[in-house]
């Protein structure tokens, strides 16, 4: 059987001669390149964008899959940033130095940063001379501003 794409298919779920699998325990689309979308991320840029959200019955299918596909190349050709994927509590606070607590009752300081991009998400920027830092947590227990950084 042929997709869309004109391409065969087996139950592994190959699209574009790629092997996407799903991680249902961590809700998850696992893309081989190291990538991933979580089914809910997805529903966010689906309510973002004013489009109805994913039957819950497709979630982890192949059929699944081509409806997040196709909702993801029509966000990109809109040319517009979406903010659903940005952590709700360091919305405002880009570049101020934070403490967090984490769910996981851990304890982080860092400099809020935003990645570019038509998605783009909060970093956690450990100093003023970093080039960079990892992709924030979607949710803190405590959020504590301590300041804009200079």
């Amino acid at each position: 059987m042929l997709d869309m794409w004109g391409y065969e298919r087996n139950l592994t779920m190959e699209v574009r001669k790629m092997t996407i699998t799903r991680n249902v325990d961590q809700a998850l689309y696992v893309i081989p390149e190291g990538s991933g979308f979580s089914f809910d991320r997805l529903d966010r840029l689906a309510v973002e964008m004013g489009k109805p959200t994913i039957d819950r019955a497709l979630r982890g299918t192949l059929s699944g899959y081509y409806a997040y596909a196709a909702l993801l190349n029509e966000a990109k050709a809109t040319g517009q940033r979406f903010s659903c994927d940005l952590t709700p509590q360091l919305i405002g606070l880009e570049g101020h130095r934070v403490s967090v607590e984490t769910v996981y009752d851990g304890y982080r300081r860092f400099i809020v940063g935003k990645s570019t991009g038509w998605m783009p998400i909060h970093l956690e920027i450990a100093r003023r001379n970093s080039s960079g830092g990892r992709s924030a947590d979607r949710r803190y227990t405590r959020v504590t501003d301590l300041g804009r950084v200079r």
